[in-house]
């Protein structure tokens, strides 16, 4: 059953604009289907079309739909490497249960996700709601403001590091260090890797670093192996 995000009222449900017109001008829903509509915070139901106009679409919620939910709540931190390769983490992550980005800069980084970052924001959160209709999930991940790596790690809460040149401790054994926590933050670096530095620097702030197994991967498959791995 097809889904959409709604604005979910206490009876009620209405799409606008783009997914209006999804509804109506590319699925060719009309009065009285059924489809299901989400709110992109957790609440999911079964709706009826009551009433469809140009780009607005009106209806009646019918029945909650059963949630569920990843078992972890994990935010991605990156250095992206280019629009595209950040576009596919926030698609993949999206499909396997992230519950939010954070785009980051680093020594080595090669993308400025800070340039145009308004115009940006907007595609993003598309990106995410167009991989929650795929996937059925309700929850639309947070992408949270980009920032340095320094800054990043004066952020509370456990966290590990990706790092390459780790051979021994795995993500498993990083989680059971920091007493499998409910929610914890990976860093993944950019292609050319974490400099001595800035691994240093995380681990004084108590960031435990972990290796995602034997090859060296692209930056963009280890964002979406951690999630895997950890979902």
């Amino acid at each position: 059953m097809p889904q959409y995000l709604a604005d979910i009222k206490q009876t009620e449900f209405f799409l606008n604009d783009a997914e209006a017109h999804h509804a109506c001008a590319v699925a060719r829903h009309k009065e009285g289907d059924i489809i299901r509509v989400f709110d992109g915070t957790g609440k999911q139901f079964k709706g009826r079309i009551d009433k469809v106009q140009k780009k607005f679409v009106r209806g009646t919620l019918l029945e909650p739909c059963p949630v569920r939910r990843v078992p972890l709540q994990l935010t991605l931190a990156f250095v992206p490497n280019s629009r595209t390769g950040l576009e596919e983490v926030l698609d993949k992550g999206t499909q396997l249960g992230v519950s939010a980005f954070l785009p980051l800069l680093s020594a080595r980084s090669e993308y400025d996700v800070l340039k145009k970052y308004d115009g940006k924001n907007d595609r993003w959160h598309q990106i995410m709601v167009s991989a929650c209709k795929q996937c059925d999930t309700p929850f639309i991940p947070q992408i949270l403001p980009p920032m340095p790596f320094e800054k990043a790690l004066t952020q509370p809460g456990p966290a590990l590091l990706a790092y390459e040149a780790e051979q021994a401790h795995t993500l498993a054994w990083g989680m059971q260090q920091l007493k499998n926590p409910p929610a914890v933050r990976v860093y993944i670096g950019p292609a050319g890797g974490w400099t001595q530095e800035e691994v240093s620097l995380a681990q004084s702030h108590g960031v435990l670093p972990v290796t995602l197994g034997v090859n060296i991967l692209r930056a963009e498959t280890a964002c979406i192996a951690v999630a895997a791995k950890l979902l």
